[in-house]
């Protein structure tokens, strides 16, 4: 009869040590991830600045490493998008290089990055030039790229992909699970052939 009991109250305990596991690491995996999404740390120009004229690019710096796939800045002032080419992308650093001689005025700059756990993040920022810039203004063909931010001034993420503690946690929950059901299983053997 004890034998019973104690058989019956150990896969009880198994499974409340399961649900604590599981709960801790959801936890914690929750606030890895969160961590995990890049920020915006600087930009050059400084959001707000008043600049003496147009400079030849802007530059973001990010707390980590940028992927380069996604990676846009799109810069546009008095006449339009001025940005030439794509966004170069060097560790946590993005550069895109501005058209030569373009007007003063203020300037939106629109961006968005591939975060290091996959995630895209966006925001903008802004400055004011008070003469244009050096060089010649290049035909308006020259201009690249499309405004494709929400225009939000904080990063926000957005995607699908399953956040990789949801699945570690998961597979644990499942070997653990099976573990303290063959362990019932071979305890309830054993009591009933003691019987």
């Amino acid at each position: 009869m004890s034998d019973g009991r104690r058989t019956g109250r150990a896969p009880r305990a198994v499974l409340a040590l399961l649900t604590v596991t599981f709960v801790a690491f959801v936890a914690i995996g929750a606030a890895a991830s969160a961590d995990a999404h890049d920020v915006l740390v600087s930009t050059n120009p400084a959001n707000g600045a008043q600049v003496s004229r147009v400079p030849p690019t802007v530059t973001l710096r990010f707390d980590q490493t940028v992927l380069g796939l996604g990676t846009e800045v799109v810069v546009t002032g008095p006449s339009g998008p001025v940005q030439v080419g794509k966004a170069g992308v060097v560790d946590n650093t993005v550069t895109e290089r501005l058209q030569p001689g373009a007007p003063a005025g203020r300037y939106t700059v629109e961006w968005r990055v591939t975060s290091v756990d996959g995630h895209p993040v966006s925001g903008t920022f802004a400055f004011t030039a008070r003469a244009a810039g050096v060089g010649q203004a290049a035909p308006s063909t020259a201009t690249s790229g499309t405004a494709s931010s929400s225009g939000s001034t904080t990063g926000s993420s957005t995607g699908s992909s399953v956040p990789w503690f949801l699945v570690a946690a998961s597979a644990l929950l499942v070997v653990l699970g099976g573990a303290a059901a063959a362990w019932s299983r071979r305890h309830s053997a054993s009591a009933r052939r003691r019987q």
